[in-house]
C-alpha cells in the first residue's frame, strides 16, 4: 500500500516536472510557458527525486520519461558551473554591486551599512525606499545618486564620480538607466532596469517591452556594455534568449555557479539551493568578469549580486 502511494505522488510530481521542462521551450507562445523556464532548476530536482522514487516501486517506462526530463535540465544548468568566461586584463576593473530592495527589510540601517562598505564604484538599488536612498550618500558622501529618484520601475543608481546616465522608456514606462562608466581603458556602459516577472498576460507584455527596450539601448551604444539587475527573468527564459540573441551579450555568471538571489531560504545545507537566479548579469564580448558573487543575507528579500569588472585580455 505504502510502495503505491509513493509512486502515485512521484508519478504525479514527475509528470508534472517533466511537462514542465518541454513546456518551458515554447515561451513564446504563451506567458505561462515563459514563466517556467525560470524554474528549470526545481523541475530538475522535482524530476530526478520522482524517478528515485518511482524506480524503487518497480516501475521503469515512466521512471526514463523522468530521467530523461532531469538530463535536459542539467544540459541547460550545468554551464553555471563549467561554463567558461574570456581572460581578463586585470586592469581599470569597475566593481558593481546590484540589489533589489522590494519587499521587505528587516533591519534597514544594517543595508546600508553593508552596501557603503562594499567599496563598489557603482551601486544600482532597485525597489529601495526613500529613506533608503537618502542614508547613502549620507554614510558615505563619496556616493552621489544619479538622476535623483528613480520611477517606481526605476533602479537608483549611486556613483562615485562624475558620470553621465540617460534613461529609456518602454512601452509602458518602464525606466531603463544607461551610466557610462569612466575607466583607464576608456569608458563602458552599465545598462540597468527593474520590474517584475512575467505572471499574467499584462505583465508578460511589459516584460517583452522592458527586454526589447534593453536590447535598443544596448545596440545603440559604442561602447562596451554591461547589463546588470533584477529584469524580471533567468536566463532559462525566452526574452533572455532573445535579448543575447538581438546583441552580442552572453552571460556573465557561467562558471560561478548557481547563483540563485530569490527567494532567501533559511534552510540548513540546502537554503541557497532552494531559489532562483532572477539577479542577473550579462556582459559585451570586449569585457569579462574577475569575480561574480551573490549574498550575504542582509535582511532583504534578495540576495545581492556583486560583479568586478574587467576589460577582456589583448590575447584572449
Amino acid at each position: 500500500m505504502v510502495r503505491k502511494v509513493l509512486a502515485s505522488v512521484a508519478m504525479a510530481i514527475g509528470g508534472i516536472a517533466s511537462l514542465a521542462t518541454v513546456a518551458a521551450f515554447f515561451g513564446s507562445f504563451w506567458w505561462g510557458f515563459d514563466l517556467l523556464a525560470n524554474y528549470r532548476w526545481q523541475a530538475m530536482w522535482a524530476a530526478l527525486l520522482a524517478s528515485v522514487v518511482y524506480a524503487l516501486s518497480g516501475k521503469g517506462l515512466l521512471t526514463a520519461a523522468f530521467l530523461v526530463a532531469t538530463a535536459i535540465n542539467v544540459w541547460l544548468i550545468v554551464p553555471a558551473w563549467l561554463g567558461s568566461q574570456p581572460a581578463a586584463s586585470g586592469e581599470d576593473t569597475v566593481r558593481v554591486t546590484h540589489v533589489d530592495l522590494s519587499g521587505s527589510l528587516e533591519n534597514p540601517a544594517d543595508v546600508v551599512t553593508w552596501l557603503t562598505e562594499r567599496d563598489a564604484d557603482l551601486l544600482l538599488v532597485a525597489g529601495a525606499p526613500s529613506d533608503i536612498l537618502d542614508a547613502i550618500p549620507a554614510t558615505d558622501p563619496s556616493y552621489a545618486l544619479l538622476g535623483g529618484n528613480p520611477s517606481e520601475s526605476g533602479v537608483a543608481v549611486f556613483a562615485r564620480g562624475d558620470w553621465n546616465m540617460a534613461n529609456t522608456f518602454d512601452a509602458v514606462g518602464g525606466q531603463i538607466s544607461r551610466i557610462t562608466v569612466p575607466s583607464g581603458t576608456g569608458v563602458l556602459d552599465v545598462v540597468t532596469a527593474f520590474g517584475a516577472m512575467g505572471t499574467s498576460s499584462a505583465t508578460s507584455d511589459a516584460l517583452v517591452d522592458r527586454f526589447t527596450t534593453i536590447a535598443d539601448v544596448v545596440n545603440s551604444s559604442g561602447n562596451p556594455v554591461a547589463v546588470i539587475g533584477n529584469l524580471g527573468a533567468t536566463k532559462w527564459s525566452v526574452v533572455t534568449r532573445d535579448l543575447m540573441g538581438d546583441t552580442t551579450l552572453r552571460d556573465a555568471t557561467e562558471g560561478f555557479g548557481y547563483l540563485s538571489t530569490w527567494p532567501i531560504s533559511d534552510l540548513p545545507i540546502v537554503g541557497q539551493w532552494v531559489g532562483i537566479p532572477i539577479d542577473v548579469a550579462f556582459l559585451g564580448p570586449t569585457l569579462t568578469p574577475l569575480d561574480v558573487v551573490v549574498g550575504p543575507d542582509i535582511g532583504a528579500d534578495h540576495l545581492p549580486l556583486t560583479i568586478e569588472i574587467s576589460p577582456v585580455a589583448a590575447d584572449s
